[in-house]
């Protein structure tokens, strides 16, 4: 990744101020800012000449930039990066906003897929740009149980959980009715067979381990064997979860079919994505890039914020892309919180 650094101590107290304001002001309108705009939004005794002299030299300093179109300024991929790490301060989300993250979360099921979709949409909602997560392998993790419970005679619900983990469910139609006492011992000796193992183990060698269980129903042998890739996978059909397309493209930075173009191919490349969110600085638990700090061309117009959460067997990616315009405070708190959240549910 490509660092944009520049030290604090380079910059008075009177540009720091500007800066701040600048970037604030072009946050919340998409519009550059003049020095007479700024005169009456600072709430300090400066002239409109004296702020656009203040203004040229943080140009100068590639802190800010000069749209042709615009008499005002706005801020440089570069004027961000000193504001995220020296001048930005930590917002902290509404007690709402909190309590409807937890309930977003608590309403689904502790299943791996189910939490992640409730995640994306929390995102997505909250941040209008694109919520993103990326699910984690969980190849190493452990079998804790296999329980089987009747629900008719002829249908079977399994659960199962891995070890203080997640935990998914299915629905089997079985071509032989079962007795109470016959769902316990099959339920008995499957962990016996299979618990303790890795995922990865059982899918290999599930075959020989249950084909022998007594009692146990051809159509309910067939379904662990024939599809132990599928059942016995927390990932879902897809690696990577997006949601927020179509807030994303109401934000102004996307209006032309230009750039509402190449958001849409961005977002089609998951590949690009991943490597977006997976993009690490050792020792920081919320990431940011900023516009030309991202690897991929088609990323330098956008800004990456994203942090981890976990499961007991791995950990995952989850964050926002949109334009190198936003709320970065809000959303490292966004992303903070959310990732607990998810965390505490997930195991």
């Amino acid at each position: 990744m490509t660092s944009l650094h520049t030290n604090r101590t380079d910059l008075t107290e009177r540009e720091r101020a500007i800066l701040r304001a600048v970037v604030h002001h072009f946050i919340l309108t998409a519009a550059p800012v003049g020095s007479r705009q700024l005169a009456k939004k600072l709430g300090i005794e400066l002239s409109p000449a004296t702020i656009r002299t203040v203004m040229a030299d943080l140009e100068e300093m590639g802190l800010l930039s000069h749209p042709h179109t615009s008499a005002g300024r706005m801020p440089s991929d570069l004027g961000y990066r000193l504001y995220v790490n020296d001048l930005m301060e930590q917002s902290q989300l509404s007690s709402a906003e909190r309590d409807a993250i937890e309930r977003e979360i608590e309403a689904v099921p502790a299943e791996l897929e189910a939490v992640l979709d409730a995640t994306t949409r929390i995102l997505a909602s909250a941040s209008r740009l694109l919520g993103i997560v990326v699910i984690p392998e969980l190849q190493n993790a452990v079998l804790h149980s296999i329980e089987l419970a009747r629900i008719t005679e002829s249908r079977l619900l399994v659960v199962i959980s891995l070890e203080s983990g997640p935990m998914k469910t299915i629905v089997v139609e079985l071509e032989q009715r079962m007795s109470d006492d016959s769902v316990r011992h099959v339920s008995a000796a499957l962990n016996r067979r299979l618990a303790g193992l890795k995922v990865s183990q059982i899918r290999e060698q599930i075959a020989e381990r249950i084909h022998n269980i007594e009692e146990t129903p051809q159509s309910l042998i067939r379904l662990f064997v024939e599809s132990a890739d599928e059942v016995f996978s927390f990932t879902g059909r897809e690696h990577v979860k997006i949601g927020g397309r179509a807030q994303v493209i109401n934000q102004p930075e996307f209006s032309t079919p230009g750039s509402m173009r190449g958001i849409i191919e961005l977002v089609e490349d998951k590949d690009i994505i991943i490597h977006l969110l997976q993009n690490r600085d050792a020792g920081a638990s919320i990431q940011i890039t900023i516009g030309s700090e991202n690897p991929d061309l088609r990323a330098r117009d956008l800004s990456v914020v994203s942090t981890e959460y976990r499961t007991a067997a791995a950990s995952g990616k989850l964050g926002v892309i949109g334009p190198t315009r936003m709320d970065y405070s809000r959303l490292m708190s966004l992303l903070d919180y959310t990732a607990k959240a998810v965390t505490k549910r997930l195991s």
